[in-house]
C-alpha cells in the first residue's frame, strides 16, 4: 500500500465513507506495517496539518496507544504518560508516532477501535444482513397513568396529554414528557410510570424540574407532584438524573438493591436485573448510597457497586459509563457478554452464544448505526463472528 493509497483511505475514513472491506485492509496494514516509512510520512503530515483529530480525552488516548503497541507485539515501545514527556530515543519516538497514528486514524471516524491482536483467522464479515438489518433504538416509551391506562409517547401529539392530580401532563415540542403543577388545592397525589421497551429511550422533566434520561428496558415510577419531606422515585434499568436542588426536600431514588439520596446533583443509576451488580455513578455534587443498613457518601468521579456490599471505585471510567446518554456505545476493555447485553437492550434482539468467548474489547461508536455495522466493527478486531437471524444474534468464535 503506497502512501497515496493510504492517504486516500484515511480521508475516506474521516468522511465516514470507507467500505468495510477497505477498512479491514487499512487495519491489517496498520497491524503489519505499524512503523513503515509511508505511514509515518502520512501521519507526520496529518499531525502538522491538524487534519486527524479524535474526541477522546488525552488520558484515554494514551491508554489506547499503549494497548495498540502491546497487543500488536510492539511491547518494547510501551511507555507511561510521565515518560512521554521526557526525551525518547528516535526509534521509540517513531514507533510511538505510528501507534498514535493508528489510534488517531481510528478515533477520527464514527468508531474507535482497539486493535486487540493479529488474528490468524477472523470470522467472515457479515454480508447477508443488508437484506434484513436491525435498526437501532429510538425515542419511544409508554406512560402508564394512575388509572392503569396507557399513552404511547412516541406517537402522541405535542401539547397537553392529560391531567394527573395537580399536574398537567405535557409532551413538549422537543418530544420530552413534562409535568406542570398548578395551585389546585385538595388534589390527590397520584403516581405515573414511564417505561421504555428494549430499543427505546426517553427524557422526562419531573414536577420539581428534575431532568431524567431513561435508557432502554427501564422504568421510572414517580408522583405527579412532590409533597412531604422527600421526593421519592423508583427506577428499574438505567436512568441519569439532573436533580433540581431543594434544600428542605431531599431527592431519593429507590431500586431493588439500593437507595440513592441527594439534594441536587448529577448522577447515573444502573439497576438492570441481568447485570452482576447495581451501580451509581456520580458526576456532580454528593450522594449517599444505602444498602442493607449500610451507607456510603460519594464524591464526583466515583462509582458505587452494590451487590452483597457497597464497593467504591474511586476513579470511575465516566466516559464509558455515561456513553449511552451521549448516544454512543463505549467499551473500555469490556467483556463480550457485558457488551452483548447492552446490544440486546438497544436493538431489541436476543443473543445466543454458541461458543464461550473470553476476549475483551475496546471501541467507541454511535448508537445510531444499524446492528450489522456495529457487529462488523467488532468482527474486524478478530476472535468473534456474528450471524443475524431475524431478531436473534448468534455469537461464534
Amino acid at each position: 500500500m503506497d502512501s497515496q493509497h493510504l492517504r486516500e483511505l484515511l480521508q475516506q475514513h474521516l468522511n465516514n465513507a470507507l467500505p468495510v472491506e477497505d477498512l479491514r485492509a487499512l487495519i491489517d496494514h496498520l497491524r503489519e506495517n505499524g512503523h513503515s516509512e509511508d505511514l509515518l510520512s502520512v501521519i507526520e503530515e496529518a499531525l502538522e496539518s491538524g487534519t486527524f483529530t479524535g474526541q477522546t480525552d488525552k488520558s484515554r488516548k494514551d491508554q489506547l496507544f499503549q494497548d495498540i503497541l502491546r497487543k500488536t507485539g510492539k511491547e518494547e515501545a510501551v511507555f507511561t504518560e510521565e515518560e512521554s514527556s521526557q526525551p525518547l530515543i528516535k526509534r521509540h519516538t517513531r514507533i510511538w508516532k505510528a501507534a498514535a497514528a493508528a489510534m488517531i486514524i481510528l478515533l477520527a471516524g464514527t468508531a474507535t477501535y482497539l486493535i486487540r491482536k493479529p488474528a490468524a483467522h477472523r470470522g467472515t464479515i457479515i454480508n447477508q444482513v443488508a437484506k434484513a438489518d436491525v435498526l437501532p433504538g429510538s425515542n419511544k416509551a409508554i406512560l402508564t397513568l394512575t388509572d392503569g391506562s396507557h399513552i404511547e409517547l412516541d406517537s402522541a401529539a405535542r401539547g397537553t396529554l392529560t391531567q394527573q392530580g395537580a399536574a398537567a401532563v405535557m409532551k413538549l415540542n422537543n418530544g420530552q414528557l413534562a409535568y406542570q403543577t398548578s395551585n389546585r388545592t385538595g388534589a390527590d397525589v397520584v403516581y405515573n410510570t414511564v417505561s421504555t421497551p428494549r430499543g427505546g429511550q426517553y427524557q422526562i422533566v419531573l414536577p420539581d424540574g428534575t431532568k431524567v434520561w431513561l435508557n432502554a428496558a427501564s422504568s421510572l415510577h414517580f408522583p405527579t407532584s412532590f409533597t412531604g419531606k422527600e421526593r421519592v422515585v423508583e427506577v428499574t434499568g438505567e436512568a441519569y438524573f439532573e436533580v433540581a436542588r431543594k434544600e428542605n426536600q431531599p431527592f431519593k431514588v429507590v431500586t431493588q438493591e439500593m437507595e440513592v439520596k441527594v439534594l441536587g446533583t448529577h448522577f447515573n443509576v444502573n439497576a438492570y436485573a441481568d447485570e452482576t451488580a447495581s451501580s451509581t455513578v456520580l458526576l456532580e455534587g454528593k450522594v449517599m448510597v444505602f444498602h442493607r443498613g449500610k451507607n456510603v457518601l460519594m464524591t464526583p468521579g466515583q462509582q458505587a457497586l452494590v451487590k452483597e456490599d457497597i464497593r467504591i471505585v474511586p476513579h470511575a471510567d465516566i466516559e464509558t459509563l455515561m456513553a449511552w446518554k451521549e448516544g454512543k456505545f463505549s467499551y473500555n476493555n469490556m467483556g463480550l457478554e457485558t457488551i452483548m447485553r447492552q446490544i440486546a437492550r438497544w436493538y431489541d434482539v436476543d443473543i445466543i452464544f454458541e461458543d464461550k468467548i473470553a476476549d475483551s474489547y475496546s471501541m467507541e461508536i454511535s448508537r445510531n448505526v444499524p446492528l450489522s455495522k456495529l457487529l462488523q466493527f467488532m468482527e474486524i478486531s478478530g476472535g468473534v463472528h456474528f450471524v443475524i437471524n431475524g431478531r436473534k444474534v448468534i455469537v461464534r468464535k
